[in-house]
């Protein structure tokens, strides 16, 4: 894989921030041929276009230049990733013990001999083998004049470990400087565990975003049956060709995209347009990969292969969204490229005007001095600010049965202008029921005609059939009709001969014709409202008619108005018909809707109107997987398919619609404290480096001690920390 043309999509490796995914991009641009580099952090992968003739090789050895690698092989994704995770690990299971005995050590012990040397020994590996990640990380920035958090973390923990190695080894020089000794080793310990721990279960969220993926590459057929010279061959699916004939049995997934050529069935398409209700297929209807054969055996003739299939085209919709999702430019990061060279430049001018400009100034109070500033402005509550609103956020969503993914959707959510809504198990129950039904028989003959309708729609185990089976068993007292011979009648429905009677169920294609007036009247009535018609009849005469919906669920029609009044527009995004869409609409108070729409339509919508807006999408099926990752938010109901929920920035466990004022909420509150947490933070250094840099000495005398430094380092990160537990009580 040397050399590409057009695009590509590439695991990137070292990646510790949102800064890092900039300077990547900023690398590759200033490469000829490089047309796009788009840098996705949250997927640790960049997008490239490239002119022809442009070589990898050449552009990975800049991306090594720059501290980072581009992964040409194609399992080292994978593999990247689950040795990220065991190297974080394996860092946390040595630095966390250490962490708690350095803590233990300095804050509950007193003074001993050989004190320092020991917490010094045990700091050691917690910074330089745990934590030299960051200090690798910080250096190599640093070669290049750029900055991220990495920076302030080795500036932070490197100034207070060097602080301390001094104390260690010269506490007579330290005292003798009017100076009091004391080392700063849990400071440095406890910075680098914290973030190492964050790190660890930011990793094992990420190595998830592939599982949506996953699973629908599960809907591919391995092996296939192939109709040759009248044999029947087992053949891997990479050896069907575009023609082939492939026999499919009741209950496997179409392999391809085709059309069906001998035989009749009921086909489950929800993986297409998210519908319950099987298709009635036969000879001449076309047939899609991933679906599911329900009843009959199939021949069919294979039209599209592999990625052209719509499951394939599916995939790429899926795959191309995720990469595409533009990488949160986390504020802390864009915060820290100005904040980290002030801080630097203020502590080298600190140490520059003590030991220069003022008059007999020992190097001692320059040193102590600079340090101050270092340890007084360490990132902690920069650092603390915004992860630990989020935690908390997070923690409490969850509390409530919302499953957030990332930090990302906390904070967009708040910024929510439009919300599509998918119909079927999102804003309906996504179950079928029995709203009205009509009977057209004498009382006396009821029992004897319902029961035969119940065993006939026993026979079946079709959604419509379960749902009147259902209506019959709650609303009458029948006696069980066992039926000798059911025939099912492809497109039509269901047929049985009783003492030469012929009862059918079926829908109401080709009917009017057998229908009196008042029968037309209710059928059409009916029909308005959206609902899926099934007739019973004895002979050409209509015996019952029941119409069946997909009940919206209660909550619903509160929640859009809720909604609407916190400026989020909705609007509904359905593969069902026109009219039942329309009817879910109405009750809902939905003011606009599409029906009949192809999982690439909804993705479609969705791309179009996040152009100038910020939009969220709200699905169950596989069907939904494509607009879901295309979205600027996506929620999934926990009551649908695994593929949506992997898809989705949000997971709402129990499917319930109220649930989305509830995050809504959430973001609010939680991106309320972390700008509190900042604003804190930055008050906090713009008052205290200026008292550690010693402009009060001129003033009192005053010299800031180190430790009240470290003390007060402490306190800003705890008021923060404080600050977010705010929100469990809110």
């Amino acid at each position: 894989m040397n050399e590409v043309s057009n695009s590509y999509t590439i695991p990137v490796k070292g990646m510790t921030c949102a800064a890092c995914a900039s300077t990547i991009e900023k690398t590759l641009l200033k490469e000829d041929g490089v047309n796009v580099a788009n840098v996705n952090y949250a997927t640790h992968s960049v997008q490239l276009e490239l002119s022809e003739g442009i070589k990898l090789s050449k552009l990975r050895k800049q991306v090594k230049r720059a501290g980072y690698d581009l992964l040409l092989e194609s399992d080292s994704q994978e593999n990247s990733q689950a040795l990220v995770l065991k190297n974080l690990q394996k860092h946390l299971f040595v630095a966390m013990p250490l962490t708690i005995a350095i803590v233990v050590l300095s804050m509950f012990v007193g003074i001993f001999q050989f004190k320092e040397y020991l917490l010094l020994g045990l700091t050691l590996p917690v910074l330089f083998w745990s934590g030299l990640r960051f200090y690798r990380s910080a250096f190599n920035q640093l070669l290049r004049l750029h900055v991220n958090m990495d920076t302030l973390i080795a500036t932070g923990t490197g100034a207070a470990f060097l602080f301390s190695l001094v104390t260690t080894f010269f506490p007579k020089w330290i005292e003798a400087q009017g100076i009091e000794t004391h080392v700063y080793y849990e400071s440095a310990a406890v910075i680098i565990t914290f973030i190492l721990l964050g790190k660890f279960l930011e990793e094992k969220a990420k190595r998830k975003t592939s599982d949506a993926i996953e699973s629908l590459y599960k809907l591919k057929v391995n092996n296939v049956i192939r109709l040759k010279d009248d044999e029947h061959q087992t053949i891997n699916l990479d050896e069907v060709a575009l023609g082939d004939i492939l026999l499919v049995k009741a209950g496997e997934r179409f392999p391809v995209d085709g059309v069906i050529i001998s035989g009749s069935t009921a086909v489950d398409e929800s993986m297409l347009t998210g519908e319950s209700i099987p298709l009635e297929k036969q000879k001449g209807d076309s047939v899609k990969a991933g679906t599911i054969n329900q009843t009959g055996l199939i021949q069919m003739q294979a039209e599209r292969l592999g990625a052209d299939t719509v499951l394939g085209q599916i995939i790429k919709l899926v795959s191309d969204a995720m990469g595409t999702k533009a990488p949160a430019q986390q504020l802390a990061d864009k915060i820290a490229s100005v904040f980290v060279p002030i801080v630097l430049v203020l502590a080298l001018l600190t140490f520059s005007v003590w030991y220069f400009l003022v008059p007999e100034t020992s190097i001692s109070l320059a040193f102590v001095n600079t340090f101050n500033v270092l340890i007084i402005a360490c990132p902690c509550a920069l650092g603390l600010a915004t992860p630990t609103a989020i935690m908390v956020g997070i923690g409490k969503a969850a509390s409530h049965g919302i499953l957030i993914k990332s930090a990302t959707a906390l904070e967009k959510a708040k910024k929510m202008t439009k919300l599509f809504l998918d119909k079927t198990g999102t804003v309906s129950k996504g179950q079928l029921e029995v709203t009205a039904a009509q009977f057209y028989f004498e009382e006396d003959m009821s029992l004897e005609l319902l029961s035969i309708l119940h065993g006939l729609e026993s026979s079946s185990s079709h959604p419509i059939a379960q749902a009147i089976v259902t209506y019959l068993d709650k609303n009458f007292r029948l006696f069980p009709f066992m039926m000798k011979q059911v025939e099912t009648l492809p497109g039509i429905g269901l047929k049985t001969i009783i003492e030469e009677k012929e009862y059918t169920v079926s829908g109401v294609k080709n009917v009017e014709t057998n229908l009196i007036p008042i029968q037309l009247e209710a059928l059409e009535n009916m029909k308005s409202k959206g609902l899926s018609l099934v007739l019973f009849w004895e002979g050409k005469s209509l015996m019952a008619m029941f119409g069946l919906k997909d009940n919206v669920k209660s909550t619903a029609p509160e929640v859009i108005k809720a909604l609407n009044k916190k400026g989020v527009v909705t609007e509904i995004l359905s593969g069902d018909h026109e009219s039942a869409v329309a009817a879910v609409a109405h009750e809902t108070g939905v003011a606009s809707y599409y029906a009949r729409l192809l999982p690439h339509d909804k993705a479609q919508l969705v791309k179009e109107a996040k152009e100038n807006q910020t939009i969220g999408f709200a699905g169950d099926g596989i069907n939904d997987a494509p607009a879901l990752a295309e979205a600027d938010l996506s929620i999934a109901m926990g009551t649908g398919t695994d593929v949506a929920m992997q898809s989705a920035d949000v997971t709402l466990i129990s499917g319930d619609l109220p649930k989305i004022l509830t995050l809504i909420e959430l973001s609010n509150k939680t991106v309320k404290t972390m700008h509190q947490n900042l604003f804190w933070a930055f008050i906090y250094n713009l008052v205290a480096i200026p008292i550690a840099a010693g402009i009060l000495i001129p003033i009192n005398g005053f010299t800031l001690n180190p430790m009240i430094a470290g003390a007060a380092m402490a306190f800003s990160s705890l008021s923060v920390v404080l600050n977010s537990l705010r929100l469990k009580a809110s």
